[in-house]
């Protein structure tokens, strides 16, 4: 690390240089940015002990108040926070008792005075604290970001679950453990409470602490003048760096719209109106998008960034003027990915990780194209590297559930759908999408189970009542089934998928005419719906046999066999005909088929559909209905050699 102090700073690109003259290459950094640069980084609880120090009134010779002995420090934290805390019942957390740690982190999240420092491994958002002024007491004031290096073996210790489980006052007397050589008195401990809260994650935080105060030794710095905060505060909204992105929980954005706290800079200009457009288009809101750039353009003809691809102008025209922007190469690359240009939006992307390998968000956006081109393995190959770079939040692990889905590891899915709802027990989609696993893992009741709760956190799921209909016919609750079914169409009178399996259970029931009419519609919805062909054409076969309840059961079965006696069997051919059109390797249309075929005497091209339906079937590694096809390809041999 280098001993050379810099000089400060006014924009971003500024600020970056001289972290890396300061940082150089080597190293794991933390940052913690103060409003005010004259201000040392101390924590709360010692400003708070020696604010209200019965000794604080008489300072001392030099003028400063006295420093509390760590004892005091100590002592401080047991008999006025832990103890009071736990006694008031704050010390549990959805029926888990909560570490000493865990609740001086939940205490300071809430405003309390503790040992705990902020510090984050996000140099702007460190960059954006240093560029505040809310306090009058700072309006004028220059601003500093403090650096350290945690690998610095010398100084610090990495926080382990073994110590997390202690009281305080043995982590802050370094007691934790039989083989702490570090001094005492300089040593720090580090700890990254990933799971915590919303605003840990999104702030990249960690706390460092075991001395009220950190001295000058380890730390260096980059200033910020007053003058050229503004400035910088817009360059980092530009880069999505704003206090609502760094405070996402609710008292975070209650507190910055407080009555005291500005409107966002140049609001109601251009300027406004392209970060507007860009935050729509992030969250998938293009028609917002669209009117917000749209205003842009209104306000300021010759905007070239609004009119020139909208808000991928921004980004190409920060890239040109400062190619280092790893920010703006993800940024665009997100962009034009929700534009469908997947090709330019992963090049983008490659191009910001390999600025920087360490860059979570990146992999992220580069894993949802790989899975949207169906590479899953190279999907969940960039889940897992932004996952193990602390990107730990349901969505990703969601995400790489439905990659792993795509692989067919259903084991694999189901463990990362349970991580996505441990961390956010109301995520429907993730137990929707648990539920399609645990049915394909042939676990019907627990699939419905999912498929419950799912309906409980949105009622208007229509896709989720339509899989538990499916469910439930399975096991043959063929009525609930049906009702689900009819919640689905209701709710979406559009989901053809619906209208298929209403007519399954119709054809369970015996309802076949109606059965027909409900694939009707499905196939009007969607004229590509080969498996709707397919079961029309055997609910036609099935109509007016004599032995309906056998058939009920081939169609829920997926029928190998059909017997002789049909009606509308030309029809019923021309659905088979339809469907292996569509999906030329649909092994059961063409068994479907041949069963038609032989049905009518045409044995010819009865043999050809079954040899057909064998052979999928075999590669397939469906046995049931490699055996089907042997008995009717047996069945006809037996038949010529009558004959004969």
């Amino acid at each position: 690390m280098s001993e050379k102090q810099p000089k400060s700073v006014k924009s971003v690109v500024e600020g970056l240089q001289q972290l890396q003259e300061l940082t150089g290459s080597k190293g794991n950094y933390a940052y913690r940015g103060q409003e005010n640069a004259v201000w040392e980084v101390e924590s709360g609880a010692l400003r708070r002990l020696k604010e209200t120090n019965p000794q604080a009134k008489n300072p001392t010779p030099q003028g400063k108040k006295p420093t509390p002995s760590k004892e005091d420090f100590i002592s401080y934290h047991k008999k006025e926070l832990l103890e009071p805390a736990r006694m008031d019942g704050h010390g549990v957390e959805e029926g888990r008792k909560l570490s000493d740690l865990e609740l001086l982190a939940k205490l300071q999240h809430y405003g309390a005075a503790t040992c705990l420092i902020d510090f984050t491994r996000n140099f702007f958002v460190a960059m954006w604290f240093a560029c505040q002024s809310h306090k009058e007491e700072v309006k004028e004031e220059d601003g500093k970001i403090f650096i350290l290096d945690t690998s610095n073996e010398k100084i610090f210790l990495s926080l382990e679950e073994k110590d997390l489980e202690k009281e305080v006052s043995p982590i802050l007397k370094f007691q934790t453990r039989d083989k702490i050589t570090l001094p005492e008195k300089r040593s720090l401990w580090h700890w990254s409470p990933h799971g915590l809260n919303q605003r840990i994650m999104k702030q990249d935080s960690l706390f460092i602490f075991g001395q009220p105060k950190i001295e000058n030794t380890p730390l260096q710095w980059i200033e910020i003048k007053n003058k050229h905060k503004n400035e910088i505060l817009k360059e980092l909204e530009r880069l999505g760096v704003t206090e609502r992105t760094l405070f996402k929980d609710l008292p975070g954005f209650a507190e910055s719209h407080g009555h005291n706290r500005p409107l966002p800079l140049g609001y109601g200009n251009a300027e406004y109106y392209l970060r507007k457009g860009n935050e729509a288009l992030q969250r998938g809101d293009f028609e917002g998008a669209v009117v917000d750039y749209n205003r842009v353009i209104e306000l300021e003809p010759d905007f070239a960034e609004a009119s020139d691809h909208r808000g991928i102008a921004k980004y190409d025209r920060v890239i040109e003027l400062k190619p280092i922007f790893v920010e703006a190469y993800n940024n665009r690359g997100d962009a034009k990915s929700n534009l469908g240009k997947l090709d330019e939006a992963m090049a983008d992307l490659d191009r910001a990780i390999g600025l920087d390998p360490n860059f979570a968000v990146a992999y992220n956006n580069r894993g949802n194209i790989k899975s949207s081109l169906g590479s899953h393995k190279g999907a969940i190959a960039d889940y897992d590297k932004a996952i193990k770079l602390k990107l730990d939040d349901a969505e990703i692990y969601y995400k790489r559930g439905i990659a792993k889905s795509g692989l067919g590891n259903r084991r694999g899915a189901i463990a990362d759908y349970d991580k996505a709802i441990k961390l956010d027990p109301n995520f429907a989609m993730a137990y929707y999408k648990r539920g399609i696993a645990k049915f394909g893992s042939g676990n019907r009741r627990g699939a419905i189970a999912d498929y419950n709760r799912a309906i409980e956190i949105k009622p208007d799921f229509a896709e989720a009542y339509n899989n538990r209909g499916t469910a439930k016919s399975n096991l043959n609750d063929h009525r609930g089934a049906k009702a689900d079914y009819d919640r689905a169409i209701k709710l979406k009178p559009d989901l053809a998928e619906a209208y298929n399996n209403r007519g399954n259970a119709k054809a369970d029931s015996d309802e076949y005419g109606e059965a027909i009419t409900d694939y009707d519609r499905a196939i009007e919805l969607d004229p590509d719906y080969a498996e709707a062909y397919n079961n029309r054409g055997l609910a036609k076969s099935a109509l007016g046999d004599n032995n309906q309840n056998f058939i009920k059961r081939l169609i829920s079965r997926n029928s190998f066999f059909i017997p002789n006696r049909f009606r509308r069997r030309d029809s019923a051919i021309a659905d088979y005909d339809k469907a292996i059109d569509l999906d030329p390797n649909f092994a059961m249309a063409y068994n479907n088929r041949g069963q038609a075929y032989a049905s009518l005497k045409e044995k010819e091209k009865a043999r050809q559909d079954f040899l057909k339906a064998r052979e999928l079937a075999e590669q397939n590694n469906d046995e049931q209905l490699v055996r089907s096809c042997n008995e009717a390809l047996s069945k006809l041999d037996n038949e010529n050699n009558n004959r004969s």
